[in-house]
């Protein structure tokens, strides 16, 4: 279990600090170079603006071309001087550069909105820095997420959960989805791993529905990360086991039992074993030939907690 939140945090802290890349180690400031690289991608739905911050390389953002205030796409297909800005609440970038073969190159400079940086500090999550107010910008924080965010009643988030939340594509309709479906995560974090793991209200309330009891934000994310449908929670149930908890089915999957796994069993005379018997089993490997053969060295009706031992001393 531990390992899968490692994993997960792992993955989130990938995608919240892809606008700033190394930087971190790094900060940048108003003095800082910022070159860029502009493509048009395939069928000119697509733009793919790679920028570099003095010595550090950043991912590669994707844009339409709508969202690049003043780009010429016309200049940019053939050849000839290009200009262009992404304006968003916490600040503008303007670029400008030379174009050739779809490719653009040049140089840009960032300025930060006193007016999003004072929205900030006026509600108590604090004054960004260049850096800060950089990475708002490229992951699109706005204020109406941080309005989403209070009308839900979650804590107060700080800038860098901003940063993470706003990469992940949290906005106030998937919020709101989430509430409306009868769920919210206890705090930020978990809020921040749920957009990481694309958990909506519908998979939420599906999942509470499933007959598994209370479910706790923990449980919908270990559930998720281990790719658990409701399907798989029914299938469950029709090979016969109905009482389980959210906590034992994530023990299930996470060791590979599955429906004909649980049928299986009941043909060979196992039937209504309970989850963590079932965990405890395919956890050592034990399968209908093992029944058979404990039969065949002496052991009849062998019970599972023998047919554990069993398989145990089959695999030394």
């Amino acid at each position: 279990m531990n390992r899968t939140f490692a994993i997960i945090a792992s993955c989130v802290a990938l995608l919240a600090t892809g606008a700033v890349a190394e930087s971190r180690h790094d900060p940048i400031s108003a003095a800082t170079p910022i070159s860029f690289t502009l493509e048009l991608g395939a069928g000119s739905t697509t733009l793919q603006l790679k920028l570099s911050l003095g010595e550090h390389s950043n991912a590669t953002n994707s844009f339409t071309p709508e969202t690049l205030v003043g780009l010429d796409r016309t200049a940019l297909s053939t050849s000839g001087p290009v200009r262009f800005a992404l304006a968003r609440e916490p600040g503008r970038l303007d670029c400008e550069g030379e174009a050739a073969r779809r490719i653009a190159s040049g140089r840009c400079s960032f300025t930060p909105d006193p007016g999003f940086s004072r929205y900030l500090a006026e509600r108590g999550i604090g004054t960004p820095s260049f850096q800060q107010s950089y990475a708002l910008v490229m992951t699109g924080a706005n204020r109406a997420l941080i309005k989403a965010l209070a009308d839900a009643d979650y804590p107060k988030p700080t800038i860098d959960q901003l940063v993470a939340l706003s990469a992940l594509g949290v906005d106030r309709a998937y919020v709101a989805d989430l509430s409306r479906n009868g769920f919210r995560p206890d705090d930020l974090e978990d809020l921040t791993a749920f957009a990481a793991l694309h958990i909506d209200g519908t998979y939420a309330g599906e999942m509470t529905r499933a007959g598994l009891g209370k479910l706790r934000a923990s449980d919908l994310i270990a559930l998720k990360a281990l790719g658990v449908t409701p399907a798989y929670v029914a299938e469950l149930a029709q090979a016969g086991l109905r009482d389980r908890s959210g906590d034992q089915i994530v023990q299930l999957k996470a060791v590979g039992v599955t429906p004909a796994y649980i049928r299986d069993l009941a043909a060979a005379g196992y039937a209504d074993l309970p989850a963590d018997k079932l965990v405890e089993m395919k956890a050592v490997g034990v399968t209908v030939e093992d029944v058979r053969m404990a039969e065949k060295v002496g052991i009849n009706d062998p019970t599972p907690d023998q047919l554990v031992q069993f398989r145990a001393l089959r695999r030394r």
